[in-house]
């Protein structure tokens, strides 16, 4: 058996009439998923939450809803299947981020270790803010802790990926956009922006994809998730990622990118399914954390 993890940012939570977030729903509904990382829940908090609780009874999971900021009501959303996971704690993260992650912790079933999950969105325009935001990610990876995380980074890989170069920023037409995903150096080099990704995974968290490619030879789980159709932003990118940290990726199973003619109808990145092996999450959650 599988603990199934979606992650998508779906593009403006489908849009302000619904149409596309209810065909969103149908593509997410038909994966069974455990538990959902969300970006962009950008109609979710009005009219009493109504879409957040929409989710929850068509995937019948337990939803929870992050804030939005004054510049962006792009916010991000988690949620878990109530019958294999007791929520302990909420913990918000409202200062040094463009949107605020949304970070949960839960206990598997009756296991005694708890497991700590995070929905984030990094900033789309600052690469020094992405630098914070990452850093900030790192809390979730203090020893003892066993952390999933997800969501679109805004940057790049740092290991190069099989037939996915980087943006040649001499080439790209959108020089927003080139902004946006490079920093400068100390000397004045422009570079693609690949520090988040540096940040943690020295912080030991592993990347589920290039873990699934390394280790279970599934070299699809590094196909592109984003920038498919804007080859004037230069082309598709591994841009969406989840990361484990603890021992928890010697559980994962599979990876797959979904990008098919239905998810492109509905937003502008791939939908992330990662699926974990139950009975090794299990032993991992039931095992004494290592000493600090």
């Amino acid at each position: 058996m599988t603990i199934t993890v979606a992650q998508w940012n779906l593009e403006h939570d489908g849009g302000p009439d619904g149409a596309r977030w209810e065909q969103a729903h149908e593509i997410l509904r038909a994966h069974q998923p455990d538990i959902v990382l969300r970006q962009e829940m950008t109609y979710s908090h009005q009219r009493g939450q109504q879409r957040l609780h929409a989710t929850e009874h068509i995937l019948r999971l337990r939803g929870f809803l992050a804030p939005p900021t004054p510049e962006s009501p792009n916010a991000t959303a988690l949620f878990v299947n109530p019958k294999l996971f007791q929520v302990d704690a909420v913990y918000p993260h409202h200062t040094l981020w463009w949107h605020p992650m949304n970070n949960v912790v839960a206990y598997f079933q009756d296991c005694p270790r708890p497991l700590s999950l995070g929905s984030f969105h990094l900033c789309s325009h600052d690469a020094d803010t992405r630098l914070t935001e990452a850093r900030r990610m790192t809390t979730l990876a203090r020893p003892g802790m066993v952390s999933l995380i997800a969501g679109d980074c805004n940057s790049y890989p740092s290991n190069p990926e099989p037939g996915i170069p980087l943006p040649d920023w001499d080439k790209v037409t959108d020089r927003a956009h080139m902004v946006h995903r490079t920093y400068l150096s100390s000397t004045g080099e422009r570079h693609s922006d690949i520090r988040p990704d540096i940040v943690l995974t020295d912080a030991c968290f592993e990347d589920l994809a290039r873990y699934a490619a390394d280790h279970l030879g599934q070299l699809h789980a590094l196909a592109p998730t984003a920038g498919q159709c804007k080859p004037s932003q230069g082309g598709p990118q591994r841009i969406d990622r989840g990361y484990a940290f603890g021992g928890l990726a010697a559980a994962l199973e599979d990876v797959e990118i979904i990008d098919t003619k239905e998810t492109r109808e509905v937003g502008d990145h791939s939908l992330g399914i990662f699926r974990f092996n139950r009975g090794r999450v299990r032993r991992l959650l039931r095992e004494a954390p290592p000493a600090a």
